[in-house]
């Protein structure tokens, strides 16, 4: 099986990386390769393995996958079955709405912020997979909900 090691690279580098070499999994006919991504070193998943994991989830008319963990109870690797293009608005989306989120903001600001290129059914299906991924967490404040980086202390929103 072909393998594809994203360790030691920054998460937006790992995602461009990942991209390409989907785009030429596709256009060489491979039905499936392996993403090794690592674990992260905290413990807690690392954000690039989040991140593979996230963009794969996003799409799933594009992709299947299978987590490493679900395969061999390894969490360092997901094995990817590409089906079609990635939707180019996708890449890379789900990172800077979580950089945008570095304090707190409504629904409706980070739209603006990303609507312009991106259409505003991926951007809630994007906030969605990154809250059910615990990349973003919500409060309520003023009735309104907000999204912030889950990685942001509790006790600073």
């Amino acid at each position: 099986m072909r393998e594809l090691d994203l360790h030691g690279m920054k998460t937006a580098d790992a995602i461009s990386f990942f991209t390409r070499e989907y785009e030429n999994a596709l256009e060489s006919g491979t039905s499936c390769f392996r993403v090794i991504h690592g674990y992260g070193s905290g413990g807690t998943g690392g954000d690039t393995r989040r991140s593979i994991r996230s963009l794969l989830a996003a799409n799933p008319a594009c992709v299947d996958f299978v987590a490493g963990e679900d395969v061999d109870g390894n969490p360092g690797y997901t094995v990817v079955y590409p089906k079609r293009r990635l939707p180019s608005g996708s890449v890379g989306l789900y990172d800077l709405i979580v950089e945008f989120c570095s304090s707190p903001k409504t629904e409706s600001a980070i739209i603006r912020r990303f609507v312009r290129r991106t259409p505003e059914g991926e951007i809630h299906r994007a906030l969605r997979n990154l809250e059910n991924r615990r990349r973003l967490r919500t409060f309520y404040r003023n009735g309104r909900k907000h999204y912030i980086d889950y990685r942001v202390g509790r006790g600073r929103v």
